[in-house]
């Protein structure tokens, strides 16, 4: 039970990599704030899921970008469980676009949803981890920020981003007990990625993955689950690739 009793805050887990980590942290014990945007029905599922394992679980309508909303989402998560010990940010959008076909409001919902959203979500918790004297944060980058993304730049930079903004969190929140650490993710099965994979530049990536698949979903869950676990106490800072070697860094 390596999350036994612990709060975990998931961003973005009705669906995908957000609600096999929602699964698995309740599998080891934790009780779940599952959030969501518009996939209402499928969030309740998540929450019947991780309650049918004996854990408890809390749904709730979130969007990332906006403060007020997160603000609502630490609020109802206090008063329903006294504290939060993890955050995991995940809620994120992916578009395939030429990069001379991106608009501004194309980079500005990527930017708003992948990287302000894990600032905000980021920023709001942080007070809660200081006064409990730990807490853990886990960010979602992707592999895409690393190698960069020909059809997603705008896409790549918020990832990219998100790196860079768990790095300077790290520092920020050591003295206080705060761990934050980032995941990338290469090439995992999920709705989002499913255009991406059945794409010739979809299969040309995997043809370059050492492991010569693509990755699933718990794969990611049980990456989680050991950073946000004392088993990784003395892990901060980084970045953890799942990716099957696509991204040797």
């Amino acid at each position: 039970m390596l999350l036994e009793n612990k709060i975990v805050v998931i961003s973005g887990s009705s669906r995908g990599i957000g609600s096999a980590i929602a699964i698995e942290a309740a599998r080891c014990g934790a009780n779940i704030v599952i959030t969501y945007n518009k996939q209402a029905d499928s969030a309740e599922s998540v929450t019947a899921k991780i309650r049918g394992l004996g854990r408890s679980a809390l749904s709730l309508q979130v969007d990332v970008s906006s403060r007020v909303s997160v603000k609502k989402m630490i609020n109802r998560t206090l008063e329903t469980f006294s504290r939060i010990d993890v955050l995991v940010n995940n809620a994120g959008v992916l578009q395939q676009k030429p990069f001379l076909e991106i608009t501004d409001k194309d980079w500005e919902r990527m930017m708003d949803v992948n990287l302000k959203g894990t600032f905000i979500c980021s920023q709001e918790v942080f007070p809660v981890m200081q006064q409990q004297g730990k807490g853990v944060v886990i960010n979602m980058a992707s592999s895409g920020g690393q190698l960069g993304g020909p059809l997603a730049v705008h896409y790549s930079a918020s990832k990219a981003g998100v790196m860079c903004l768990t790095k300077s969190l790290a520092r920020i929140g050591a003295p206080n007990g705060i761990r934050v650490n980032c995941i990338a993710p290469g090439l995992i099965d999920t709705e989002m990625t499913r255009d991406e994979i059945c794409s010739n530049a979809g299969g040309d990536k995997i043809i370059q993955i050492p492991i010569q698949r693509t990755g699933t979903v718990d794969e990611v869950a049980h990456t989680a689950v050991f950073l946000a676990s004392d088993d990784s106490s003395y892990i901060t800072g980084q970045t953890v690739n799942v990716n099957g070697g696509l991204y040797m860094g």
